[in-house]
Formats: C-alpha cells, sequence, structure tokens
C-alpha cells in the first residue's frame, strides 16, 4: 500500500515552517522565491506556479529522490 505524504508549510512571523506527516515542524529556509532548503535534514522544496503566479504543486527533493506533490490547500 502506498503511504500519503503530507507537507504543511506555513509562515510564522518572519520565518517559514514545514511540517510532514507524523514529524515535528521545521524551519526552512530560502534560496530563492521558490526554491526552500531545510538544515536539520538534507532536503528542498520547489514550489511551482501556473500562469497567473498561484502555487498549484512542490517538488520534494531529499535522499536523491525527486517527489512531486499536488497542492490541497
Amino acid at each position: 500500500m502506498k503511504q500519503i505524504l503530507i507537507i504543511k508549510v506555513w509562515r510564522e512571523e518572519k520565518k517559514f515552517k514545514a511540517q510532514a506527516t507524523g514529524q515535528p515542524a521545521f524551519d526552512i529556509y530560502a534560496e530563492s522565491e521558490r526554491k526552500f532548503f531545510l538544515k536539520v535534514v538534507d532536503a528542498k522544496m520547489e514550489f511551482n506556479r501556473d500562469d497567473k503566479g498561484s502555487v498549484v504543486s512542490m517538488t520534494l527533493f531529499q535522499g536523491g529522490q525527486i517527489i512531486p506533490g499536488k497542492k490541497i490547500k
């Protein structure tokens, strides 16, 4: 059975946070307007936008894997 991974991303004052299913929340750091990285694990996140500039999906890069994900909210 395939596991579902949900990553919640939000802004808390001047910091951005991310929390994956069953994990604690961690700060994420901007590498560019669309690309972020974590310091606690070797992982990067890239937010993908549509033609109107709205975020529609995210790609997680971790452990040599490229994991696409769609926006659910």
